[in-house]
């Protein structure tokens, strides 16, 4: 009995094995050394990359944790009408931009500059206001003499004539008492008449005669 021989050997069977991927002969691989805190990296290696935000401007996130300022205008107003309040104002609202990390120097440079324009409309108001307020209460006391002259009667009492009109005009400045002198023009029932007369601010009358 004989075997028949392959002709080829690659038809030849050989039982096969599984080998791991190195060899066992081979060095095992190093593991990864621990970085070292505080080491210098080699000069010109690649900087590490660090997380950073995803915006276009990651700067611009510096001011957007800010919180929103308060109103300067209303420091404006308060110091034009009244400065104590005024200054609060302006304290209290740079105090808390201030804890906002905004500047409080709008809030004095709008106080400053509210108390110039303040103190200038003030004097403006002041000038050219009393002297108009002071002529229109004078009128007011002349029209009372006036009035007085023609209504109460006196010179029917002490002249017998009645009076119909009465234009007056003062004489004098307003003594300390407070009354002041005035010359009068009467009309009465047969002519015109002159009547020089001192009066209080009430219109309370009496005639005088004028100084020579």
């Amino acid at each position: 009995m004989t075997t028949d021989v392959p002709q080829y050997p690659a038809q030849l069977q050989y039982p096969t094995a599984t080998y791991p991927t190195a060899p066992p002969w081979a060095a095992a691989p190093s593991e990864p050394s621990a970085p070292v805190y505080g080491a210098v990296a080699p000069y010109g290696s690649p900087l590490p990359q660090h997380g950073q935000l995803l915006v276009p401007y990651p700067e611009e996130m510096h001011n957007a944790a800010r919180a929103k300022p308060p109103a300067v205008w209303p420091v404006a107003p308060l110091t034009f009408l009244f400065l104590i309040p005024g200054i609060v104002s302006a304290a209290r609202r740079a105090t808390r931009a201030r804890r906002g990390r905004s500047s409080g120097a709008p809030y004095w440079i709008t106080f400053a500059v509210s108390v110039v324009a303040s103190w200038f409309l003030w004097s403006v108001i002041v000038a050219a206001g009393v002297p108009a307020f002071l002529a229109a209460y004078e009128d007011a006391i002349t029209d009372r003499v006036e009035s007085a002259i023609v209504h109460d009667g006196q010179l029917a009492k002490s002249a017998s004539v009645t009076a119909r009109t009465a234009t007056c005009e003062a004489s004098g400045p307003r003594t300390v008492d407070g009354r002041r002198p005035y010359e009068c023009l009467v009309t009465l029932d047969g002519g015109t008449g002159t009547l020089n007369v001192i009066a209080d601010r009430e219109g309370h009358w009496t005639a005088v005669t004028p100084a020579k």
